[in-house]
């Protein structure tokens, strides 16, 4: 992967992490262990202190090439049903990526995981 490559895919992050963020429902986004693992790693082995990785919002090309694989995160409040929060976040995120990368929505493949309620 080119840093060109890693500057779209944290800018695609960046912007599903803000897209998620605002859906009502939503407490927190919520980093896996393999994404903080992975971070740390990569500080420890090259020793720089890149960017923190993007909290919750995993971003990748697909097996096929042609699809972007979207993973996101989180942690809803109490009060919301996380059925539609899910479908509220995986809207949010697939319109975000959609944009940014100049694709048709069609090739943004969204899952959300929540890992908790408050």
């Amino acid at each position: 992967m080119t840093t060109q490559d890693s500057s779209s895919r944290r800018q695609v992050e960046e912007a599903v992490a803000a897209a998620a963020a605002g859906v009502p429902g939503v407490a927190y986004l919520r980093p896996g262990l393999t994404g903080l693992l992975r971070a740390r790693t990569a500080r420890l082995v090259h020793g720089t202190a890149g960017p923190e990785p993007v909290s919750g919002v995993r971003v990748r090309l697909g097996a096929d090439r042609r699809t972007w694989q979207v993973e996101v995160k989180l942690t809803t409040l109490t009060g919301h049903r996380a059925v539609d929060v899910t479908r509220a976040v995986r809207t949010a995120a697939t319109a975000a990526a959609g944009a940014l990368l100049g694709v048709p929505e069609a090739r943004v493949a969204v899952s959300v995981t929540v890992t908790g309620v408050l």
